[in-house]
């Protein structure tokens, strides 16, 4: 017995595109990504992505200064192919806060449940892995390297920025280290 199944146009293309969406959403973060599959309420509410992008670099960096002007602005830096996918990354933190401890924002959450997210990120493997790896050494290159403040250094590895010349590496008498001054035939002056 041989079995023809016809589907029409309209209900192939329906169950392709419900195909299409289950694979996009689901754990397949490159597709997610470059299909734009998630919310875009950060487009709108740019202090939340903010928000969110400081309480991951304070989770990653313990000690950061949360009121640093330039500890989130690796990620806005075009410079920095991070920049595309910041978005993304604070989607997938709010969302992994939701799922995990059902509140809404990762910023709301406590240290440990931050971590907790980042590390279930970080164990996703694959594309996600990869854009938290990212995420954290951008993190860590801007706040330990200070890419934005030479002067200033970073006081949490005691790295006091750059180097200042001689009088930074100088002593209060220098003139012991001479030798003595001579006259023109040699004597001593």
């Amino acid at each position: 017995m041989h079995l023809k199944i016809t589907i029409d146009r309209r209900t192939a293309l329906k169950r392709l595109s419900i195909l299409a969406a289950g694979y996009a959403s689901a754990a397949c973060t490159p597709a997610r990504i470059l299909l734009h599959c998630y919310p875009d309420d950060l487009a709108r509410q740019p202090l939340l992505t903010e928000q969110v992008l400081r309480a991951f670099v304070i989770t990653v960096i313990p000690g950061a200064p949360p009121d640093d002007p330039s500890l989130i602005r690796a990620y806005y830096d075009t410079y920095y192919p991070l920049a595309r996918y910041r978005d993304f990354l604070v989607a997938d933190l709010c969302e992994r806060s939701r799922d995990q401890f059902r509140i809404e924002r990762f910023d709301r959450l406590s240290p440990n449940q931050r971590t907790a997210v980042i590390h279930s990120g970080l164990d996703q493997g694959g594309t996600t892995a990869r854009l938290y790896n990212g995420a954290i050494f951008l993190a860590q290159i801007a706040v330990f390297g200070g890419i934005y403040d030479d002067e200033r250094g970073c006081p949490l590895i005691r790295f006091e920025g750059r180097y200042r010349g001689l009088d930074a590496v100088s002593y209060p008498d220098p003139e012991r280290f001479l030798p003595r001054s001579s006259s023109a035939d040699g004597n001593p002056s």
